[in-house]
């Protein structure tokens, strides 16, 4: 499921405010004059506003001394930062966000590997449902197509699968290799956002450069802060992640978990693919397809 590059230019992007993404390269200047690797038409930049390079620990943000100032979460910078995957990048009154992918490392526990005397007083439990997107075989089309060509769909594919989930208040917490992680917040989101998700990735399917699988699964999640801004842990949050593995061995391209059924309020219209048991967990658990009225009766 995870696919990294060699080249660290091919793991980082900024999101635009108009639905645009920007991937980034070992240097990248922007400003609204022409002539700049990303040129941004806003009064409140700058000509040459500020540059993003690749260092050792990642990629760096430098104010080019601009008239209305370089902010990154909320604070103005003097001097060159280290970005974050998920950071706010404002430049004037222009917000980005950065982006990066980030390997996943499923925790073995419900602290997800973090220091206990730091999560317990940082993490917070939500009720979440939680979803992966993950592209199907893209190890083989990078043979098939070779990896500059597969790469570009790749990045196609992400820039065109994201607003389908944002749109419908989805939230990406991480990108990790050619998958997607996001979730929707149980105490501000309704059912029907998560099922307009769908309806609008499944209607994307056919448009899509790439073949992809979805699943979904209902759970607490535990939130808390690190460098890398805000993470998403605990046995759910790795329930949902193997659940890819599943629905790959059921040869479904969509699955729910028995609990996203169930809160989702769609037990009349979905049909079993059978009880499966899950790596780590010693019970077996039954997973659905989509509701057959979801997507004209195919799951």
């Amino acid at each position: 499921m995870l696919f990294f590059s060699a080249d660290p230019t091919h793991q980082a992007w900024f999101e635009l405010p108009d639905g645009r993404t920007f991937w980034l390269r070992e240097r990248n200047t922007i400003g609204r004059q022409l002539g700049n690797d990303l040129v941004l038409e806003d009064h409140t930049l700058s000509r040459q506003h500020a540059l993003v390079t690749v260092g050792p620990s990642g990629f760096i943000m430098t104010d080019m001394q601009s008239r209305n100032g370089t902010y990154v979460d909320g604070h103005l910078i003097t001097r060159p930062v280290l970005l974050h995957d998920g950071d706010e990048v404002r430049l004037g009154e222009l917000a980005l966000r950065f982006r990066c992918k980030r390997r996943m490392v499923l925790p073995d526990s419900a602290l997800g590997g973090m220091q206990t005397t730091q999560v317990l007083e940082q993490t917070k439990s939500r009720a979440c449902w939680l979803l992966v997107i993950d592209v199907e075989g893209y190890t083989a089309a990078v043979s098939e197509l070779g990896g500059e060509t597969a790469l570009r769909k790749l990045q196609e594919w992400m820039a065109g699968t994201r607003p389908h989930l944002e749109q419908h208040r989805g939230h990406i917490n991480r990108y990790v290799g050619d998958a997607i992680f996001a979730y929707w917040p149980g105490e501000d989101s309704k059912p029907r956002d998560v099922l307009a998700a769908l309806r609008a990735l499944e209607e994307w399917r056919p448009r899509s450069p790439l073949p992809f699988r979805v699943v979904v699964h209902h759970g607490s999640a535990l939130f808390s802060k690190s460098d890398h801004g805000e993470e998403l842990g605990g046995s759910d949050v790795t329930f949902v992640f193997r659940m890819e593995k599943i629905a790959k061995g059921f040869g479904s391209h969509a699955m729910l978990s028995p609990t996203a059924v169930t809160t989702l309020g769609v037990e009349d219209r979905c049909e079993s693919y059978g009880r499966s048991a899950v790596d780590g967990m010693s019970n077996f658990f039954v997973f659905y397809g989509l509701p057959r009225d979801l997507v004209g009766g195919k799951s």
